[in-house]
């Protein structure tokens, strides 16, 4: 993908225009691969732009979505609006915890410099609500050879899941899931559990391919 948009680069530089969209085609695609919500929106809260991650979040409706073009609180909240008013009008940054107590997310107003609008705008940054995504998981395990059972294991504890929890969810005795869990923690070279779950934030976070296509 970079080196086919390096060509087109190189066979248009006297061409602006072209070199502009290949730019903004390529600065979208690289946003889409971010298991992270993006969302640029006005100072009053009009969407401006997302990437997919955004855009699963907000189709989601569990703590913001788009109401008429703009950005909302399903049950309404002065702080997101006063976060996006004042990151976009004062270059103030804010960290905010939204929701209800059956669903929250961590969300960050923040200015952000781009002259395309004639508006002043700010970013909403969403808070990921898994410690690492699917796709990260799955090249963690790969990366360190584990097997299908401690892959499930893995899933478990990134979930936030107790060794008892993941032997009830599958079936299996309890001393098996702290056997599975010493392997796994013996593959990543951690001492710990919480150094696991630390490694396993660590992962960038990836979309899938098959994610991207779903919301293709």
């Amino acid at each position: 993908m970079l080196d086919s948009s390096s060509s087109v680069f190189m066979n248009n530089e006297d061409d602006p225009s072209v070199r502009s969209a290949a730019s903004g085609s390529l600065a979208e695609a690289l946003l889409d691969q971010i298991e992270c919500g993006l969302v640029v929106c006005s100072a009053g809260g009009r969407l401006l732009q997302c990437n997919r991650a955004a855009r699963r979040e907000l189709d989601a409706g569990r703590v913001v979505k788009v109401v008429d073009g703009m950005v909302r609180c399903p049950g309404g909240s002065a702080d997101l609006a006063a976060a996006l008013h004042d990151a976009a009008n004062r270059q103030r940054r804010r960290l905010m915890w939204l929701g209800d107590e059956t669903q929250r997310l961590m969300i960050v107003a923040m200015p952000i410099a781009f002259t395309g609008f004639s508006a002043p705008t700010a970013l909403l940054m969403l808070g990921r609500r898994d410690l690492c995504s699917p796709l990260g998981l799955e090249m963690l395990s790969i990366r360190h050879g584990l097997t299908l059972a401690e892959r499930r294991v893995l899933k478990g504890l990134v979930a936030n899941r107790s060794a008892s929890q993941i032997a009830a969810a599958h079936g299996v005795g309890l001393p098996t899931i702290r056997t599975q869990i010493q392997s796994v923690r013996e593959k990543v070279g951690v001492r710990s559990i919480d150094e696991l779950l630390l490694r396993a934030a660590q992962v960038p976070p990836v979309t899938s391919w098959y994610e991207c296509r779903a919301d293709a």
